[in-house]
């Protein structure tokens, strides 16, 4: 389900095939550090010249890797110029009654979305791949100096922290495919898709998307 939650829009218009991996890196571990609203052993990633601070949580560390992995494979498909999208999500787990209000089951609020739109063009000559690496860095730098400006401006949406024990907001990370349009992904992340473990209830993560660019939602568990 879905309160009224913030959408970010986060866009790379010429992004060599080359530096797409590094680019969505630093873009995913930046939106993750300052969501993550855990203690965490800060790190330092370095991509494309540029510094991004990471959580140090291999959970999320992992699950970025893969989902970096899968969206490039998802852009190998020998056109010049061709785009693709993800999005990150952001939930807070709510308690609910149920109808005949004799019990109560949690559910997933979102309060945040991310949409991330990169369009990879390949160089046709040395010139212009140059031409291209400035303006994927210049980008970069815009788009991380955004999420920056939104964390700072953008805080009163925000759920109250309700437990110390794990990540209190299960997140989920889904990459578009060929056969859903944007707005049915998003809805079906909210309302049916959202992260739960193997028993039915809310897990602390999760993640959509595979390599052939699908995005039935996967599930990952907190041991």
């Amino acid at each position: 389900m879905s309160a009224n939650s913030l959408v970010f829009s986060l866009e790379m218009t010429a992004v060599s095939k080359s530096y797409l991996k590094d680019v969505l890196r630093a873009l995913l571990h930046s939106i993750f550090f300052h969501r993550l609203l855990i203690n965490v052993t800060p790190r330092e990633g370095h991509f494309l010249d540029t510094t991004v601070s990471m959580t140090g949580n291999k959970e999320v560390e992992d699950l970025i890797e893969e989902k970096v992995v899968d969206f490039y494979m998802s852009m190998s498909t020998g056109q010049a110029k061709r785009q693709g999208k993800i999005a990150v999500l952001f939930y807070e787990k709510r308690l609910k009654n149920n109808w005949w209000q004799f019990s109560k089951s949690e559910e997933l609020i979102c309060w945040e979305q991310w949409a991330i739109t990169i369009t990879v063009l390949e160089p046709q000559s040395e010139q212009e791949k140059q031409k291209i690496r400035k303006s994927t860095e210049r980008q970069l730098n815009q788009n991380l100096m955004k999420i920056l400006n939104i964390i700072n401006d953008h805080k009163e949406h925000i759920p109250s922290i309700t437990t110390t024990e794990g990540n209190p907001f299960p997140y989920q990370i889904a990459i578009l495919g060929s056969s859903e349009s944007w707005a049915a992904m998003i809805k079906r992340l909210i309302v049916t898709d959202a992260p739960v473990d193997s028993n039915g209830g809310v897990t602390s993560g999760g993640g959509g998307g595979n390599s052939e660019g699908n995005t039935t939602t996967g599930n990952r568990i907190n041991n």
